[in-house]
């Protein structure tokens, strides 16, 4: 991995560094275990997964809309 290409632009190797970290310290520092960081993780997946379906829908009923809406004038 090249690492002076991640770190380059800092804003995503910092970020990614950041997350890293805090999830260590949550599992080292406060006795958070493997099985609820990945519960966590999977329940965050679901949630954003409903999130960008319904904005993916929304999106489409209003290109539908707007070229229905073009079509009839």
């Amino acid at each position: 991995m090249n690492w002076r290409g991640l770190f380059k632009h800092r804003g995503l190797g910092v970020n990614l560094l950041a997350s890293a970290c805090f999830l260590m310290l949550a599992i080292y520092g406060w006795g958070m275990t493997w099985v609820e960081l990945g519960a966590y993780f999977l329940s965050f997946l679901v949630i954003m997964t409903c999130v960008i379906g319904t904005a993916l829908l929304l999106a489409w009923l209003l290109r539908k809309f707007t070229a229905w809406r073009n079509a009839n004038k």
